[in-house]
C-alpha cells in the first residue's frame, strides 16, 4: 500500500517530532531574554509569538509527500501504477535488473506454430486430448492449445483429476493419464525435439519454445510455440547497459530458448528451466552479493522473485497477485516504461531535495531574524505563508517540467 514510507520520509518525521518543541523552547527563551534585558512584557510576548509564527513545520511536513503524490500522478498519466512511495527512492539505487522472459521482453502471446505428432497419433486426437486438459490451465501455452483446437473445430475431450504445477499439467482423459509440460516435468521416455526452422507464422521463427505431451507415460506429441520479442526490448536493454546496470534473463523455459532470447536482446547471462523458487533464490543470491536488484516479471510464477527483489516491477498481465507483490506495475505492457519511470524518479528525488533544502534554509535564516526582533508578527505570517507556497509551487513545477521534457525523453531513448 502507499502508506509504506521511504527512509528519507522517516528521517523527516523524526525531525518534526523535535522541531516543534525546539521552536517552543526558542520562543520561551527569546521572551525570557527580552525580560532580562529590560524590555516590556508586551514586547517580549510579541517577539516570542513572532518566533513561533515564522517557523514553518508544515512546509517540512509536506515537502516529501507532496512531491511523491505528484510523482504518482505523473506515473499514472504515463501508464505506470505505483504501489509504494518508496519505489521512487529505490529506483535510484538499483544497479541490477533481472528480467523474466515470457511476457516481459517477449509479448507473452504464444502462438502454436506446429504440432509434431509421434508414433501414429493423429493431429485431431492430440489436440482434442491436449485442449481438454489445458481448458483447466491459464498458462500461455494452454491458452494457445485451446485456441488452436477451436480454430480447427476440434472439440476438447473431458478431463478429470487435473493437477497443475509450475512446469506442467496432468490429468485423466478417457481413462488415460495425460501430461503436458517441460521435459523435466515428464517421467519416463522423452523425445528430443528436432531443430525447428519456422513456418513464417511468427515474427521471429527462431524464438520457439517446445512443450512435451505424454499419454500413459509415452511420448505422443511435441508442441512448438512462437513468441515474438517486444519491439522496445533491445533498446531498453541497451540503455540499461549504457547506464552500467548488470542484467540477467531468467525463465521457466528451456535453457536454449532462454539463450536465444538473450542473444536477440543483448543479455549475456541467461538461466532457463527455473521454477518460481529458483527465480527467487537467484534474486536473493544477487542481493547477498551486494547487488540492489529490480525484478521484472508478469505472471504468477514470478511472484516469489518479485517479492524477494529490492524493487518488483510487474508487467501488467491481469494477474493481481503479481501486481500486489511489486512496487510498480507497467500497465502499458511495455518494458520501455522502466526508462520512463527511472527518469520520473530522478525528477521526483530532485524536487524533494529542493523542497527540503529550501525549508531548512528558510527556518535557519528566518528564526534567528525573528528572535532578534527585526520582524513583527504580520511579516512573519506572510513569510511563513510564502514558505509553504514555495514548496507547493516547486512541486507543481515538477509536473510542468516533466510534461515539457516528455518528448525529449522519448527521443533520447529512441522509443517513439
Amino acid at each position: 500500500s502507499l502508506d509504506r514510507k521511504s527512509n528519507m520520509e522517516d528521517v523527516t518525521d523524526k525531525a518534526l517530532k523535535y522541531f516543534i518543541p525546539t521552536i517552543v523552547l526558542l520562543a520561551m527563551g527569546t521572551a525570557m531574554t527580552c525580560l532580562f534585558l529590560g524590555f516590556s512584557v508586551q514586547h517580549a510576548i510579541i517577539r516570542a509569538v513572532t518566533v513561533m509564527v515564522i517557523s514553518c513545520p508544515c512546509a517540512l511536513g509536506v515537502a516529501i509527500p507532496l512531491a511523491r503524490v505528484a510523482g504518482i500522478s505523473l506515473a499514472g498519466r504515463n501508464g505506470i501504477l505505483v504501489h509504494h512511495f518508496s519505489a521512487f527512492e529505490k529506483t535510484r539505487k538499483i544497479n541490477t535488473f533481472v528480467f523474466d522472459k515470457t511476457g516481459t521482453l517477449t509479448r507473452g502471446e504464444w502462438d502454436l506454430i506446429e504440432t509434431e505428432t509421434l508414433d501414429g497419433w493423429s493431429m485431431e486426437k492430440v489436440l482434442s486430448l491436449a485442449a481438454g486438459l489445458e481448458t483447466h490451465s491459464h498458462h500461455y501455452a494452454g491458452e494457445a492449445i485451446v485456441h488452436a483446437a477451436r480454430e480447427n473445430n476440434i472439440a476438447p475431450a473431458t478431463a478429470t483429476r487435473v493437477t497443475e504445477t509450475d512446469n506442467g499439467i496432468s490429468g485423466y482423459v478417457e481413462n488415460s493419464l495425460v501430461k503436458i509440460g517441460s521435459a523435466a516435468f515428464l517421467s519416463g521416455e522423452t523425445v528430443t525435439p528436432r531443430q525447428y526452422r519456422g513456418s513464417g507464422k511468427t515474427e521471429m521463427a527462431s524464438v520457439v519454445s517446445t512443450v512435451h505431451m505424454h499419454v500413459d507415460e509415452k511420448p505422443c506429441a511435441l508442441f512448438h510455440f512462437g513468441d515474438a520479442v517486444r519491439a522496445s526490448s533491445k533498446t531498453v536493454v541497451q540503455n540499461l547497459k549504457d547506464r552500467g546496470m548488470t542484467l540477467a534473463l531468467i525463465s521457466g523455459d528451456a535453457q536454449q530458448t532462454t539463450r536465444t532470447i538473450g542473444n536477440l536482446v543483448g543479455i549475456s547471462e541467461c538461466h532457463g528451466s527455473m521454477l518460481p523458487e529458483d527465480k527467487s533464490e537467484f534474486v536473493n543470491t544477487l542481493r547477498d552479493r551486494g547487488h540492489c536488484v529490480a525484478m521484472v516479471g508478469d505472471g504468477v510464477n514470478d511472484v516469489p522473485a518479485l517479492a524477494s527483489a529490492d524493487l518488483g516491477i510487474a508487467v501488467h498481465s491481469g494477474h493481481r497477485i503479481g501486481m500486489e507483490a511489486s512496487g510498480i506495475t507497467l500497465m502499458g505492457n511495455d518494458p520501455a516504461q522502466i526508462l520512463t519511470f527511472s527518469e520520473l524518479a530522478s525528477h521526483v528525488s530532485r524536487t524533494i531535495q529542493q523542497n527540503l533544502g529550501f525549508t531548512f534554509f528558510y527556518n535557519i535564516v528566518s528564526i534567528p531574524i525573528a528572535m532578534s526582533g527585526l520582524l513583527n508578527p504580520l511579516v512573519a505570517v506572510c513569510a511563513m505563508l510564502m514558505s509553504s507556497l514555495s514548496v507547493t509551487g516547486n512541486t507543481l513545477y515538477l509536473t510542468r517540467r516533466v510534461f515539457r521534457q516528455k518528448d525529449e525523453i522519448v527521443q533520447r531513448f529512441n522509443l517513439g
